[in-house]
């Protein structure tokens, strides 16, 4: 099982590495279809860049019990509740 969840582990991040360089990528191609100039290009990388670690950022963070809205109460626990 562990060496599963590790497989697991590491070929998602992999996957993930590639997903980053793939958008990456694609701006690139599209400032240099747009003809920016390199100040421009600069400003854009960095946009990029802060995006990526947000939200990178976010897939860290863990749900609590504040990231929901209760509903409704469909029952009581089993220990009074």
């Amino acid at each position: 099982v562990a060496k599963l969840t590790l497989e697991n582990f590491y070929s998602t991040l992999l996957t993930q590495h590639e997903e980053r360089e793939t958008r990456q990528k694609k701006l690139e191609k599209a400032m240099d279809e747009e003809g920016l100039p390199d100040e421009e290009k600069v400003m854009r990388r960095s946009q990029h860049a802060r995006k990526e670690t947000e939200f990178l950022r976010l897939k860290r963070t863990r749900l609590g019990l504040d990231d929901f809205e209760s509903l409704k109460v469909i029952g009581r626990g089993a220990f009074g509740e």
